[in-house]
This record gives C-alpha cells, sequence and structure tokens, in this order.
C-alpha cells in the first residue's frame, strides 16, 4: 500500500526553564517485492530523524520530517491507510501511490529548520528552510534530460493551519506555500500555493484540496517532470475532494481528484507525449476489527491522459481493487 511499515522511537527529557526538548526517529521498512519472485530484503527508509525544542516561544525543529508544502493533503487523504493508484510503481520494490499525483504532489520527508508559533485559538503557523532540490526532467518526463542544480538559498515551505473547531471539531483549514530558486543556463523559479482542510458535521467530513504553481512536477515535487527539455517551467494545478462516514466501527469514503501540467518550452514542438493528466476515484472501507487492527477494502480507477498523441493511441486506464489489514500500537 501507501504507507510501508514503521518503527519510531521517541525520547523527552524534563522541562528545563520552560523549554521541552525532545527526538525522534522513525524507520519505515517496505514489504513489497519489486514485480519478482527473487526479493532480498526490503528498503529501510530512514524518513525521519529530528530534534524539537518547545516552549512559550513556539517550536523549533531541526532535521528530516514531513515537509510543510502541502503536506495536509497528504495527511487527511483516505487512501493513506490504502493502496491508491500504482502508475508506474509496481517495480521500484516501494509503496504504491495512493493520491500522490492524483490531487496534490508527494512533499516527500526532507532536511529542514522548522519554526511553528504557538497556537492562537487552535491556529499555527509554521516556516520552514529546507535543503534545496534540483530542478529537472528526466527522459521519462521530457524529449530529452533537464537539469538546473545550482541553487544559492534554501527552499521556503510555510504553512498557516487554521483550526475551524469553532464551527464543528475536528475541522481546520490550511493555507501552505513554497518558493525555491535554482540555476543552470538560466534562473529557474519554483513556487507553488496550496489550500484545503476538512469540515466534519456529526460522523460525515468532507475534505477538499487544491494547488497550483510552476516547476512543481505533476507527481513528485521539483525533480521529476518540472521542466520542458529546453528548461521552460511548466505549470501544475490539481485538486481531490473527499467524504467519509464513520459508522463508529470504522468509516467508508468515496473520492475524485487529479493533477495536471501545461505544456512549455518546446514541449508542443517535439514528438514526445508529455502528460497531460492523471485523474482517479476511489471508494474505500476502514473498518476497525479491534482497537489495535485496522482492515482496508478499496476500488480504485485512474486515468492517465499525453499530449501529443498519435493516431490510434489510447490513454492509459487502471482498475485497482486491494485489501490489507494494519496492526498499530
Amino acid at each position: 500500500g501507501l504507507l510501508p511499515s514503521k518503527f519510531g522511537f521517541g525520547v523527552q527529557g524534563p522541562a528545563s526553564n520552560g523549554v521541552q526538548l525532545r527526538g525522534y526517529f522513525g524507520l519505515y521498512p517496505q514489504i513489497q517485492n519489486g514485480s519478482t519472485k527473487t526479493a532480498r530484503g526490503a528498503q529501510i527508509d530512514m524518513r525521519e530523524i529530528y530534534a524539537a525544542a518547545t516552549g512559550d516561544f513556539g517550536e523549533i525543529l531541526f532535521g528530516r520530517t514531513l515537509s510543510i508544502f502541502q503536506r495536509n493533503a497528504i495527511v487527511q487523504d483516505m487512501t493513506l491507510f490504502g493502496v491508491g493508484a500504482t502508475a508506474d510503481n509496481v517495480g521500484n520494490n516501494g509503496t504504491t501511490l495512493g493520491r500522490i499525483g492524483f490531487g496534490y504532489v508527494y512533499p516527500d520527508f526532507n532536511a529542514s529548520f522548522r519554526y511553528t508559533t504557538p497556537s492562537y485559538n487552535g491556529t499555527t503557523l509554521s516556516v520552514g528552510l529546507y535543503d534545496p532540490s534540483k530542478i529537472a526532467s528526466g527522459t521519462a518526463n521530457a524529449s530529452a534530460a533537464f537539469t538546473a542544480n545550482e541553487a544559492d538559498f534554501p527552499r521556503v515551505e510555510a504553512e498557516v493551519n487554521i483550526s475551524l473547531a469553532g464551527i464543528s471539531e475536528g475541522s481546520n483549514l490550511a493555507i501552505s506555500g513554497m518558493y525555491q530558486e535554482a540555476d543552470a543556463a538560466t534562473e529557474l523559479e519554483a513556487k507553488g500555493i496550496h489550500v484545503g482542510g476538512t469540515l466534519v458535521g456529526g460522523p460525515a467530513a468532507l475534505t477538499a484540496h487544491y494547488y497550483n504553481g510552476e516547476c512543481l512536477g505533476i507527481t513528485l515535487q521539483l525533480d521529476s517532470g518540472a521542466t520542458s527539455a529546453d528548461g521552460v517551467c511548466r505549470d501544475h494545478d490539481g485538486y481531490y475532494v473527499q467524504g467519509t462516514y464513520n459508522y463508529g466501527a470504522g468509516k467508508v469514503g468515496l473520492s475524485y481528484g487529479g493533477s495536471f501540467q501545461d505544456q512549455a518550452g518546446s514541449d508542443a514542438s517535439t514528438a514526445f507525449d508529455e502528460k497531460d493528466s492523471q485523474t482517479m476515484w476511489t471508494v474505500g472501507i476502514y473498518h476497525n476489527l479491534a482497537p489495535e487492527w485496522l482492515a482496508v477494502a478499496e476500488y480504485s480507477h485512474a486515468e492517465e491522459e499525453w499530449y501529443n498523441t498519435d493516431a490510434g493511441d489510447e490513454d492509459g486506464e487502471s482498475d485497482i481493487f486491494s485489501v490489507g489489514m494494519f496492526y498499530l500500537w
């Protein structure tokens, strides 16, 4: 599925002068085979290792954890505990995609210095300085590879997370953004804005997220499919909407969304078929057999479209049915 297994270990000492110090690391071993019977070992993904200091001033965190830009979109995605889309990800020994690339672009786990303000009536502001990424497209994303990998400054990501508990408990609105420059022959600017959240009404919840930007990529951020072959930023946007109903021992849900990109630079003048859109709808049930046992069943229908297609070319379609279980403690 989208989530690998996880073992997390946190340490925390007594507060000193009003400051609480803590540390955390998380190992995320993955159990999938890479479309082969002979698969020795699995990836052990060190996604999280960080330290944080918390006090009246808020929180200062340094290390590696989930990045800020679009993090609310993936955390609130019901397919997080399911499978969602597989796309071309089934043969890499890694996880499936969930709704990554089908409604939001993966924030990933990156190294940063991050500051979060104290909570004001449940509302916080987080700002992070991140190890910059190359801005690139490979030969799977454009007619020729392009890379801009000279960055003078860190990437900046920020989020305002507004509690809507005054309307209904568990509701929120999140607005996040990102900006980074990288140079090749010319300077490129990757930038994006995201808005979304959840509105809860009794056992029902409605979630919606939208993003827009340049040089973002359609599935992974910045370093995959961000530009044309001649180094011009593509425009990217996407959204998903989701409704869930909690029946006590679990929830059922239905969601639909997609990610889209425009051609840029030399895209339209080459014979290469750049990705146009990726859309998917999913229906799922997530049932707690016991407090520690979560059973999941999902069905998804995904569609992919390309630019510059030849006569007789067909769009990509896939139907994914999955069942599985989580043991949580």
